[in-house]
């Protein structure tokens, strides 16, 4: 090496010896054309061994079987036989080497076999200096880096307009839901089934008799109306003698059968109880009482079905509808390969129908309701695609995303104004970035228990040295080959 640096020869030739096998190295060639490039030299290869032909062919060195296909190619032959001719001429002039041309031709001369040494010399400095002595493979950690977000999502009619946030599509998802309730009717409404009946006495104080009509409306002091059987004739008074002596007045009386106007058990009031009439002047010159008290009044509850009762009823199957709505559209949403937003689930009543209507005699009433359930929602792979950006724009420099996999940490969504906001955390599987020169450099010269804690303050999760005796590294970083593979163990607890 040290000729082709110090020659100003452009072309630098290595002849081939069967007892040496420095050129039979394919690191040597290559380290010697790349030594040979940075000189701007040509090197060329003499050697009949096709061992060493195809190691000079690999490494892109030209080569040729004898001296003379040398000369040929340089331009210094033009014809084997027409340099045959000329050494036999000068051996006939008496040369000084006429038999020793084909001895150069088979053996190598002093000089040759030094240059060849040397050769062989700068080639194993140069694999000594650039080849590297230890092979490291760092594999880094996966940490596990949480991350806020807050997304817009627009649905397909696009009326959410953007606000700078990132911008998450939606997918409507509906379904129609049909329920139905029974609940007890609460309405009741009393039937009377039987009047009541008794007799009543008028009394005229007058001394003209009174007439009273059939039908004679009289009411008791509660409001329960009573009228008379038959018509009467109601005497006036009468002056009582004794011994043809005066000895009073007595007032006129006349009895008569009532009943009660409406059936029930209200009719049957106590004695004495019967003394108004209800629309007749009688009560002028007449006054009535009971003197037993009237019976035979009966009745009857009916329980009956109210306007309450059927809201109620609707409320029910609403309810139901609610409890079902998410169910059924996250199923829906499923086929379609999306994941419902719970928030944004809505339900719209489209008819109820109610077997009884309110008023009507009846123990319970049952409601079919018909609902139409509505929500928007997400494909998981645009969800992670946003939130892979949003990671890479945002993530700490040093860092470098592992994994195009997050877990999504409490997912929530608020609805108003027309649109959705989704806000959550995300767990990222990040790991540090390891620069192979920087690795190199700042492993240089360690031992091997220092090594170790390098790896823990860089968060590896391993780090192998090749060869496995090695003790120390080597001093110098290009001696070291630093390989940085990919991660793949979960991610770590904690920050990084």
């Amino acid at each position: 090496m040290a000729v082709l640096h110090t020659s100003e020869d452009p072309l630098a030739v290595f002849v081939d010896h069967a007892q040496c096998s420095v050129l039979k190295n394919p690191v040597n060639l290559r380290l010697l054309r790349q030594y040979a490039e940075d000189l701007d030299r040509r090197v060329v290869i003499i050697t009949g061994d096709p061992v060493v032909q195809a190691v000079a062919r690999e490494a892109e060195i030209e080569y040729y079987p004898n001296e003379y296909e040398l000369y040929r190619a340089i331009g210094i032959l033009t014809d084997p036989g027409a340099a045959a001719s000329r050494d036999e001429g000068e051996d006939d002039a008496g040369s000084s080497f006429p038999a020793s041309t084909g001895t150069r031709s088979r053996w190598p001369s002093a000089q040759q076999l030094v240059v060849l040494v040397i050769a062989a010399l700068a080639v194993g400095l140069l694999y000594y200096l650039y080849v590297p002595k230890a092979r490291v493979v760092v594999t880094p950690q996966v940490m596990g880096y949480r991350q806020d977000f807050e997304l817009l999502g627009v649905g397909e009619d696009g009326t959410a307009a953007a606000d700078g946030r990132p911008v998450l599509s939606l997918y409507p998802v509906s379904a129609v839901i049909e329920t139905e309730a029974v609940v007890s009717a609460t309405g009741s409404q009393t039937l009377g089934t039987a009047h009541a009946r008794g007799t009543v006495v008028f009394i005229n104080e007058g001394d003209e008799p009174v007439e009273v009509p059939q039908g004679t409306r009289l009411a008791a002091g509660d409001g329960v109306v009573f009228q008379t059987d038959a018509p009467v004739l109601v005497p006036g008074r009468t002056t009582e003698y004794f011994l043809d002596v005066p000895a009073g007045v007595r007032a006129g009386q006349k009895e008569v059968t009532i009943t009660a106007l409406e059936p029930g058990e209200q009719g049957n009031v106590a004695a004495g109880r019967v003394r108004f009439f209800a629309d007749s002047a009688l009560e002028e010159r007449l006054s009535v009482r009971n003197p037993e008290p009237l019976r035979g009044g009966a009745s009857v509850q009916q329980i009956q079905v109210t306007s309450a009762d059927i809201d109620r009823a609707e409320a029910a199957c609403r309810r139901q509808a609610d409890l079902r709505a998410a169910e059924i559209l996250q199923a829906k949403a499923n086929e379609g390969g999306t994941v419902l937003i719970l928030e944004s689930v809505r339900l719209e009543k489209e008819s109820s129908q109610a077997e009884a209507e309110a008023g009507q005699e009846a123990e319970a009433v049952r409601v079919t309701a018909r609902f139409r359930a509505q929500g928007q929602s997400f494909r998981r792979e645009e969800l992670g695609e946003l939130l892979r950006q949003e990671a890479e724009a945002q993530l700490p420099e040093g860092l470098v995303l592992s994994q195009p996999k997050f877990e999504v940490e409490q997912l929530s969504a608020a609805v108003g104004d027309g649109r959705i906001v989704l806000t959550g955390a995300a767990v990222v599987p990040v790991h540090r970035r390891l620069p192979e020169a920087e690795l190199a450099a700042l492993l240089a010269g360690l031992e091997r228990r220092d090594v170790d804690e390098v790896a823990k303050a860089l968060d590896v999760a391993s780090i192998i040295i090749e060869p496995a005796d090695i003790v120390h590294l080597p001093r110098f970083a290009r001696w070291i080959r630093v390989e940085v593979m990919p991660p793949t163990a979960a991610p770590a607890g904690g920050q990084p």
